[in-house]
């Protein structure tokens, strides 16, 4: 869901401070019911609409493109030090096909957190050391659909003035980054990701 607060809005002074905070939740399979995991990258815990994210080290890897430009999967790694979701993935053949939901919270006006920006994935693969989880993400299982239908970039994928786009003021050109789209006035229609890395590798 693409949606941004007023409260969102007044963090564009702290932009490039980044002031947003990435959330995992993890959708694991259990007997009888479904249990969720929350995970923040931050250095304590942080309540979202009443849910708890606990504290954990958690990276973005590179993002990989094909040459057209087609999203082929976002990396994801995360801590196993502890080994705490080890258990969970092998019992669940490494968690392939759960569903993962990427947030990007910040700290609103009244000490709240607020959601500004969320996506829903698909585990397509994963692999573990004693020291980190490596999770690829995709909106489909990529053996069965070749190119998701959406890319997880840092900037806005919306052709300028499109539908999608939604700006109908006097501007000729867009910047395609979130610091554009404020300065327009069109920041709730932003068609990007702000805390994504901007690094690809191309295959």
């Amino acid at each position: 869901m693409r949606s941004l607060s007023p409260d969102a809005v007044l963090e564009k002074n702290k932009l490039y401070g980044n002031p947003f905070i990435l959330c995992i939740v993890l959708k694991i399979p259990e007997s009888g019911y479904t249990r969720f995991i929350r995970l923040c990258q931050y250095d304590r815990e942080i309540t979202v609409n009443g849910d708890i994210y606990f504290p954990f080290p958690i990276h973005i890897g590179e993002i990989k493109e094909s040459n057209k430009g087609e999203l082929t999967e976002i990396p994801i790694q995360i801590s196993n030090i502890a080994q705490e979701l080890i258990p969970y993935i092998e019992q669940y053949d490494g968690l392939t096909g759960q569903t993962v939901y990427l947030l990007w919270v910040f700290e609103n006006s009244n000490g709240e957190y607020e959601i500004a920006i969320w996506d829903k994935f698909q585990i397509t693969s994963c692999s573990y050391d004693e020291k980190v989880i490596n999770f690829n993400l995709g909106h489909y299982n990529l053996l069965d659909v070749l190119i998701p239908q959406r890319k997880v970039i840092e900037q806005c994928q919306w052709e300028f003035k499109s539908p999608e786009c939604g700006y109908t003021g006097t501007d000729t050109t867009c910047g395609k980054t979130f610091w554009d789209c404020i300065q327009k006035g069109n920041e709730k229609r932003f068609g990007g990701f702000p805390t994504i890395q901007t690094n690809r590798i191309y295959l």
